[in-house]
């Protein structure tokens, strides 16, 4: 990675997240006893944030957060943390909100409430214009309004700053957000959605059809690179000039799987912002990915440069 911190422009998302872990995830209908319960911050654009500041980039936030006890503590420790905050708007209404379910197998079900989340809006954008222009990169995500997402690549294609879009959760893209974006990252079931296009099981099975699905994509997407995450079958990235670059997972051991993909994209956007080619970008993604599955907590297990290195060098 450069020297230089690079500069990189979150399009931020804020969710107390409460999470139970369970023996088995619930059928229809059914109660269970959980055996744990934890409630930290979480959110998908706070957490790809969070993460590329742990890894020595410099970033601008801009996120909008509720007036209640959950944003209070949150703001408390962004200021611990280091981050800056300048762009965080306040609201009357509550933060956003998730619950999760953690299954002992690691597996996972998610359902959020965006609360403050959608009063982030392009006003907002419009005023951090000199941050995004500065940015090295501009990475956003759906837990915020369309239109925010819309004005904040615009601005950053504006700019010719580069800009990641993560389509989680997911929704079908409009035509003016996909010419805006110049990399698309999303997991299995985000690029079936995308390319209309069943994936089977099989890692090969799964890049062959997704190879063969690419050229009605880039037909209607004038992006660069479509990078999609494997679970643990690793990671691969398309790009439109026929490059092409696949990622083995990293063996390790499992402790939680949500906010794997946001450990991951932070990642990718650090390794980007600082100028590495994208088959160095998946390889500290993947490990981004890995370290945060390894550990306890959303926020607490994204990885410093420490954290980065070890887990490079040796997995967990």
């Amino acid at each position: 990675m450069s020297a230089k911190p690079p500069r990189i422009a979150v399009l931020g998302s804020f969710m107390q997240a409460c999470c139970w872990s369970v023996d088995r995830l619930p059928r229809p209908g059914e109660t269970l006893r959980a055996r744990g319960f934890v409630a930290e911050a979480a959110g998908k654009g706070l957490a790809v944030a969070v993460g590329c500041h742990r890894l020595g980039a410099r970033v601008d936030l801009l996120m909008a957060i509720g007036n209640d006890t959950p944003a209070d503590s949150l703001l408390s420790w962004l200021h611990g943390e280091g981050l800056d905050t300048r762009r965080i708007l306040r609201c009357g209404q509550p933060s956003g909100h998730g619950a999760g379910f953690i299954g002992a197998d690691g597996d996972n079900q998610i359902v959020v409430h965006p609360g403050a989340n959608e009063a982030l809006g392009p006003d907002q954008i419009a005023a951090a214009e000199e941050d995004i222009a500065s940015a090295a990169l501009l990475y956003a995500q759906l837990e915020v309004p369309l239109d925010t997402v819309r004005a904040a690549l615009a601005r950053a294609r504006a700019h010719g700053v580069l800009a990641v879009l993560n389509p989680s959760p997911w929704q079908a893209l409009p035509d003016d957000v996909l010419a805006c974006t110049d990399v698309l990252v999303v997991n299995a079931g985000e690029a079936q959605a995308l390319l209309e296009c069943a994936l089977p099981a099989g890692r090969d099975q799964r890049l062959r059809a997704i190879a063969s699905a690419l050229p009605s994509l880039w037909r209607r997407w004038p992006g660069n690179w479509l990078v999609v995450t494997l679970g643990d079958q690793g990671s691969a990235a398309w790009s439109r000039d026929g490059a092409h670059h696949v990622a083995a997972p990293i063996p390790t051991r499992i402790v939680k799987t949500i906010g794997a993909g946001d450990a991951f994209s932070a990642g990718l956007c650090r390794a980007l912002a600082g100028g590495r080619s994208m088959a160095a970008a998946l390889e500290t993604a993947g490990a981004c990915a890995a370290w945060s599955i390894a550990h306890p907590g959303i926020l607490a297990s994204l990885p410093d440069r420490d954290g980065l290195r070890a887990m490079l060098r040796t997995g967990a």
